[in-house]
């Protein structure tokens, strides 16, 4: 039965194994047949069979070629300077010969391409450094501000001193991809040591811990806070040497290969070659000695400074090197008299595959001026720059949409919450729009080389802004929901109390139904506080309630004492509901909110001696405390947004020559903006600097803190970046206009 399925099922005069292999199988005997390549199977297999090392300065052989090989192709060089379309050239392939005494070469374009996945996954372990930095930052005080400033510009360099590399340098070969692999690595241990990393460490904090060993310590907290510091602080100097190292080395390997294409092409080697080899072994000395001396003297004041100087001038070092490098051009020729014995690139063994028509026969030798072949890959500036910018906004999106969630869960939720929530979502739409359709997006970038990597180097204070700018929004977004909600809640607790009736002898009020829900809501058990206001008045019992006068200023106080009490611990509790997986409290801090738990000194002060600045309280200064990072976010947020307006019209500007009125409407526009949002940081100014005043010192009070109470923060980036964004749209569409009318007077006029 089997055999005749069998046979009605196979096809005619095919037995089962032609069939299986001609319809499953096909191919797997067959090598790659160029004549049916209809999907370029055969670039990929030779792409894929990639060299151990590729020179940038010959066309890729792929491993198949002799290492004498010249440039294959010959490419049109374009003066970047001049901004201006290049020029087709007139002469072929087939009669670019040197065929005239003295005659000067066209400049050779060598193009490498290379897997893009390489270039995206070292984005995404790039931005994991700083992220968790991010993450594991408090932001409490400016010096934490400072290390974060210092921790970003040394790994955005690290990221820009690559990405100008693979624009001119990366070839598909294993050395590249065993370079990244190992930078990989590196930004993995940056990522583990972020936590400890500060740059007070041992200069302000843990000052003289290199004279404590392990028989001085007694606390356990100090000793692996000091453990942690040391371990983080020398991980990070060495990665950072060992990844300057792998960009000299890079930059060395470049420099051998183009010694080698020199000496077979019959050229000088240029000086652009040999800038960053020299000059990087200067930088690595920087870093390397400052790598050596956080691990022997890095815990003494002296080390820990130095340690930061040495990379400054490891930084500068560098960054002045490839500025010089991107000025230097390539155009350095050689008059020689080509030998007899050259060989033509049409004599050289090629791989069947690869092998070109035949061409007429070069001419006699003769004396020239050969262009140096000018190596360029795959790697896009302009995208990798867009590709990062879109990482870093969503990584600050990321952190706005998780303290979203603690602040919608948290109940009773003041009235400017969702006015927040969707000033919020503007603003991130608003940078995304304002950098990917800004008047020079989608294309690349115009001019000499050194204007380039100037535009380039615009977009770190544009990055560090959007970074710092989102980071800001999330703290204002948390305080401002943390103090609206915070009135809404004491207002509606006010109420509840007032219309209930309760006495102290009375165990129903102890099961208050409505002060019971209310409280539970807010992490609070109303029974427990309840015995606790009964144990204050009777002295833990020691005084009957009846002996007890509640018009007496004794009783006031005590319930006073209570009150203090418990309305800290509800903004205790709104605290942590808010900064969710944040919601650590400082130790100090802590041991400050439990004395006042406890000790009735504090709470009794606040409740009967006003002091004379409402900051002075106690419980004031510890709401103070649990914000300090919106606090001292909002003295400069106006200023990152007006920084990164005034970064985007400076790229704008550098990107190209403006070429019309409608561009140069927006670059202005953009640049007026950034300063009337600067201007707003003039509401630091003020005789008081506090968040709390009495009603009569408001009028004195620093207007930055006057904008807190009216929930004006965000609402007011929102409005300014709204404004400049319905500035660009009418501009665009007068723009529009323009070309539409002068087509219509164009075909009228045919």
């Amino acid at each position: 039965m089997s055999t005749r399925l069998s046979a009605a099922w196979q096809p005619v005069g095919m037995n089962f194994k032609e069939w299986l292999l001609g319809e499953w199988f096909r191919g797997i005997r067959d090598d790659v047949n160029r004549d049916e390549d209809d999907n370029e199977l055969v670039q990929q297999r030779l792409e894929q069979w990639r060299p151990f090392s590729q020179s940038p300065f010959i066309e890729p052989n792929l491993g198949l070629m002799p290492r004498n090989d010249h440039p294959q192709e010959l490419a049109v060089h374009t003066d970047g300077g001049d901004e201006k379309a290049p020029e087709k050239p007139e002469t072929s392939r087939t009669n670019s010969g040197l065929s005239q005494q003295n005659s000067i070469s066209m400049p050779i374009q060598v193009n490498h391409t290379g897997p893009t996945w390489v270039h995206l996954f070292y984005d995404l372990a790039w931005t994991a450094t700083f992220s968790t930095l991010t993450q594991n930052g408090k932001f409490d005080e400016a010096w934490d501000t400072v290390s974060y400033v210092t921790f970003f510009l040394v790994m955005w360099w690290m990221w820009a001193s690559q990405t100008l590399y693979s624009v001119h340098f990366y070839t598909n070969d294993w050395v590249h991809l065993f370079s990244i692999f190992v930078q990989l690595i590196i930004f993995g241990l940056l990522c583990a040591t972020t936590r400890g990393y500060d740059v007070t460490s041992y200069i302000l904090k843990l000052r003289g811990a290199n004279l404590l060993t392990i028989s001085d310590i007694d606390d356990p907290e100090e000793y692996r806070e000091d453990r942690v510091t040391s371990y983080s602080m020398i991980t990070i100097a060495f990665s950072i040497a060992a990844s300057r190292f792998i960009h000299w080395v890079q930059h060395t390997i470049v420099l051998i290969h183009g010694r080698r294409a020199a000496h077979t092409l019959q050229l000088h080697t240029p000086l652009k070659l040999f800038v960053l080899p020299a000059g990087l072994a200067i930088s690595n000395g920087f870093f390397w000695a400052g790598a050596v001396l956080t691990k022997t003297i890095g815990k003494s004041v002296y080390g820990a400074k130095i340690k930061f100087v040495l990379w400054g001038v490891g930084l500068l070092v560098e960054l002045v090197l490839h500025v010089f490098t991107e000025s230097l051009s390539w155009g350095t020729t050689s008059s020689r008299h080509a030998k007899e014995s050259t060989i033509t690139q049409d004599a050289l063994p090629q791989p069947e595959l690869l092998k070109a028509p035949p061409q007429s026969p070069q001419s006699s030798p003769a004396q020239r001026n050969q262009a140096w072949p000018e190596p360029r890959s795959n790697v896009n500036l302009r995208e990798r720059l867009e590709g990062i910018t879109t990482v870093i906004l969503g990584e600050g999106l990321n952190g706005i949409a998780g303290t979203l969630y603690s602040v919608i869960s948290a109940p009773g939720i003041g009235g400017p919450v969702p006015a927040n929530i969707i000033c919020a979502a503007f603003l991130v739409y608003f940078l995304a729009y304002f950098y990917f359709e800004g008047p020079t997006g989608h294309r690349d970038p115009k001019g000499s080389s050194v204007r380039q990597m100037m535009w380039m180097l615009l977009h770190f204070p544009f990055h560090l802004g959007i970074i710092l700018l989102l980071l800001g929004v999330k703290n204002q977004f948390i305080m401002t929901s943390y103090l609206s909600t915070a009135n809404k809640n004491f207002r509606i607790l006010n109420e509840v109390m007032a219309s209930q009736e309760l006495y102290l002898d009375d165990p129903a009020s102890a099961q208050n139904l409505p002060l019971k829900n209310f409280l539970l809501k807010r992490g609070i058990k109303w029974a427990t506080e309840f015995k606790e206001l009964n144990e204050t008045v009777t002295n833990n019992g020691t005084i009957p309630l009846e002996d007890i006068d509640v018009n007496s200023p004794e009783f006031d106080n005590q319930v006073g004492i209570w009150s203090m009490r418990m309305s800290l611990k509800i903004m205790e509790q709104f605290y942590k509901t808010f900064m969710g997986e944040n919601s650590e409290i400082d130790p100090k801090l802590q041991a400050k909110i439990q004395d006042y738990y406890t000790n009735s000194t504090k709470p009794l002060q606040d409740w009967t001696e006003p002091p004379k600045l409402a900051a002075s309280y106690t419980y004031t200064s510890i709401i103070t405390d649990l914000l300090k990072p919106g606090l001292l976010s909002v003295h400069y947020i106006v200023g990152l947004a007006a920084a990164i307006l005034l970064s985007l019209a400076a790229m704008n500007r550098l990107h190209s020559k403006p070429r019309d009125r409608f561009q140069w409407g927006i670059i202005l526009s953009r640049f007026f903006m950034g300063i009337a949002l600067a201007l707003l940081i003039l509401l630091n100014v003020g005789d008081i600097k506090s968040l709390w005043v009495y009603d009569d010192e408001v009028s004195r009070q620093a207007g930055v803190f006057r904008w807190i109470w009216a929930w004006m923060v965000l609402p007011t980036l929102a409005i300014a970046f709204a404004v400049e964004f319905i500035i660009e749209r009418i501009l665009i569409r007068y723009a529009g206009l323009a070309v539409a009318r002068k087509r219509r007077h164009t075909n009228s006029s045919s």
